[in-house]
């Protein structure tokens, strides 16, 4: 009796440490949960995507770096728009309902270098609405570590590139092709540079000791007294000037000239005035329209005369169409010089005066 009685006392403590094992168990995966435990209140939404990108279920999402649910499932979606392609249930936090609206973002990211997936979730304003449970987010496809990847491959294949231009640049260099080509193999630049290198010091050297032109300017006070003269002539001028002394300052200095000047813009305006009212001569000429008219009536006439000589009519048509007029003078011409020609060789003949008396 007394056995039994030990062995069920055994069993009994046996029970109840197996039951304290599973309630510490269960405390501390309670713990190990924190915000995201299984005795949280979670609501659902659906977010869909142009691609997973990897996205496993179990991936956490976070809202501003804090964890808020994990994904419950990943699959295709049966929708034909290209950017609703891949489907996530999400379990999220039911404390943050009120924070995840209709305008917030839902972006696949990569944690760290490693590969592993997340879904980032952006806080959404005021003028959107919180999502219920059950309804669904447009999520938004941003750059993963495969792209930057793809980007960085793409970015070390220009490399290459750019190196075998920058050495099939440098082979060019080195075979003295090109302008730096000839630069650096060439030796008559330097040879060139090296003479006007000479020819330089050369030149400062003659300066120095005052041969050539250069030389008597730097060294020949003679040009500097003669500059100083001028310049006393210049101060001389211009105070005669300032003086009003001879013409220019006469023209500067004497007011006469400008009264002058006012006077004749002044009969000047006046003249202008009586010619825009019509007066005198000039404004007949630019007012009146009797002289145009005249003037027109009289180039109609001489055009009329003109065209009448042109068609041969008149007297001066006659004389400028008709040949006969031409032909007469012609023959009386001939006449005269015959005349001429009789007359000088035999004058006696003309100038005999038969003079009878009954």
């Amino acid at each position: 009796m007394a056995q039994r009685k030990t062995m069920a006392w055994a069993e009994l403590r046996v029970g109840l440490l197996v039951t304290g094992s599973f309630a510490l168990l269960l405390l501390a995966i309670f713990y190990i949960g924190g915000d995201s435990g299984f005795f949280i209140p979670k609501y659902t939404v659906t977010a869909y995507f142009p691609s997973a990108n990897g996205l496993r279920t179990g991936a956490e999402i976070w809202l501003e770096g804090v964890t808020i649910g994990n994904v419950d499932t990943v699959r295709i979606s049966t929708q034909g728009d290209p950017n609703r392609s891949v489907e996530a249930v999400m379990q999220l936090d039911q404390r943050f309902q009120n924070i995840i609206r209709s305008d917030s973002t839902a972006n696949i990211l990569t944690t760290g270098l490693l590969g592993d997936m997340h879904v980032e979730m952006t806080r959404g304003t005021d003028a959107g609405q919180p999502i219920p449970d059950g309804g669904s987010l447009q999520g938004v496809e941003t750059g993963d570590i495969r792209q930057i990847i793809t980007s960085t491959n793409d970015f070390v294949a220009n490399l290459s590139v750019l190196s075998d231009q920058f050495r099939r640049m440098a082979e060019r260099v080195d075979r003295g092709e090109g302008t730096i080509g000839k630069f650096l193999s060439d030796t008559s630049i330097y040879d060139n540079a090296n003479q006007a290198t000479v020819e330089m010091t050369t030149l400062v050297r003659d300066a120095r000791t005052g041969n050539g032109t250069i030389g008597r300017l730097m060294s020949d006070d003679g040009l500097y007294q003669r500059i100083s003269t001028t310049m006393d002539r210049v101060d001389s001028v211009i105070a005669r000037v300032e003086r009003g002394e001879g013409t220019i300052g006469k023209f500067v200095n004497d007011p006469s000239l400008y009264n002058r000047s006012d006077e004749l813009v002044a009969r000047f305006q006046t003249l202008a005035d009586r010619i825009e009212r019509g007066e005198g001569t000039l404004g007949k000429l630019t007012t009146d329209d009797a002289l145009y008219n005249e003037m027109r009536e009289t180039m109609t006439k001489v055009s009329t005369l003109v065209t009448s000589i042109e068609n041969g009519q008149g007297t001066l048509g006659k004389l400028t169409s008709d040949p006969a007029l031409y032909n007469s003078l012609n023959q009386t011409s001939s006449e005269v010089l015959k005349l001429l020609y009789d007359f000088r060789q035999d004058p006696k003949k003309f100038l005999t005066i038969n003079f009878r008396l009954f």
